[in-house]
């Protein structure tokens, strides 16, 4: 005689495999990221404080004020080189040198923009240029003017 067989039924949720718990972590995961995709990030979160808090390191009024570019303009007066730096004049080599790299400390991001004017020897250019470099300005540019539409650059002149 043949033993009568236990619940028949189970025989087909074996055959059944179910969703593995990677998969669902996974999926939830893919959803919150997809979800916050449009959301701003909240960087600063007002928060009642009960007492004051002082900053000691420094004011407002110390921090200078910060600089956009650097002009310096060079041109040929008399019998020397005459350095205008952002509008600024000054009189001797030793007065750029300290300003420039002063400022290069500050931000050396700073771009430089060399002016220089037609009749400047090129050694003070090239002295104004190494200096800029030596301050480890990361942008040292040289300023040109556009060409005089009116003329053809590549005819010369009729006289």
């Amino acid at each position: 005689m043949r033993a009568p067989q236990r619940n028949t039924s189970r025989g087909f949720q074996k055959d059944t495999a179910m969703t593995p718990m990677i998969d669902v972590v996974f999926l939830l995961l893919i959803f919150f990221v997809c979800a916050s995709l449009g959301q701003k990030p909240e960087f600063l979160l007002s928060t009642p404080l009960s007492g004051t808090i002082e900053n000691t390191e420094t004011h407002p009024e110390e921090i200078p004020p910060p600089v956009d570019d650097v002009w310096v303009e060079l041109s040929w007066q008399g019998e020397r080189t005459v350095v205008h730096l952002n509008d600024r004049e000054l009189t001797n080599f030793e007065q750029v040198l300290s300003t420039l790299h002063g400022l290069a400390e500050i931000a050396p991001e700073t771009p430089v923009i060399l002016d220089v004017g037609p009749d400047v020897p090129m050694r003070d250019v090239i002295r104004t240029y190494d200096t800029c470099r030596a301050a480890r300005y990361e942008s040292v540019s040289f300023a040109t003017s556009a060409p005089d539409e009116t003329q053809d650059s590549r005819q010369p002149d009729a006289e």
